[in-house]
């Protein structure tokens, strides 16, 4: 627990100087939802519509939450000495996917109030009970891209990998808080949405036990 707090600390100290991955994905995810309304030209108040923009949004920020969370470490040889200190490397891990899992949050709160502006919905209750969908989708996210990005900052060209490998497997989840989402931004109380709920914790807890187990693997140097 010292090792995973010192980390995490690190990197939210790191990121409150600069704020630069924050304000680069909260510009991102803002840019996205207006294309995203634009193109689609859906009808105002339109829950599913906005539902599926503000995943997209999501996926988006993640994929950038996520790479910028680990490629710091490589920079200036940083990772070698995270390696070499005693810290367990699930307790890296771990860090890492708080860290991108904070960044994505800052970033969906944006996002979502501006989706409801831009779509004209309903502020109140649909925002509340769309709270819990969005930080589950976004930890499930962060957990299966972090251990997808130790990857790709490993390859010359592995800027195309993390997105080509982790959206197809994010697929069920995306689904299911896309189905949850827009029951949530139509008004439907929980128990309208609880399998979707359900479907989508499951992907939570696959993807960070992967993570957690894999991890090591992944990110040890030969």
């Amino acid at each position: 627990m010292s090792a995973f707090t010192t980390i995490l600390r690190k990197d939210l100290r790191l990121e409150l100087r600069c704020g630069e991955s924050t304000i680069t994905l909260i510009f991102l995810s803002l840019l996205t939802l207006a294309v995203l309304t634009f193109a689609l030209n859906a009808p105002a108040g339109d829950p599913a519509i906005a539902a599926g923009a503000l995943w997209v949004a999501l996926i988006f920020a993640g994929t950038m939450a996520a790479t910028r969370a680990l490629v710091s470490e490589w920079q200036n040889g940083c990772i070698r000495a995270l390696l070499l200190s005693p810290a367990d490397r699930a307790a890296i891990y771990c860090a890492k996917v708080i860290a991108s899992f904070v960044f994505m949050i800052l970033a969906e709160i944006a996002a979502a109030v501006l989706s409801v502006l831009f779509f004209d919905l309903d502020f109140g209750m649909p925002l509340l009970r769309l709270a819990p969908v969005l930080a589950m989708g976004a930890l499930g996210f962060a957990a299966l891209a972090t251990l997808l990005a130790a990857i790709q900052v490993q390859i010359r060209t592995g800027d195309l990998l993390l997105p080509l490998l982790a959206v197809p497997v994010f697929v069920p989840a995306l689904i299911a808080g896309v189905k949850a989402s827009n029951a949530a931004l139509a008004g439907l109380p929980f128990t309208g949405f609880a399998q979707w709920l359900k479907i989508l914790a499951a992907c939570d807890i696959l993807f960070f036990a992967g993570g957690y187990l894999l991890f090591e693997q992944v990110i040890t140097e030969d």
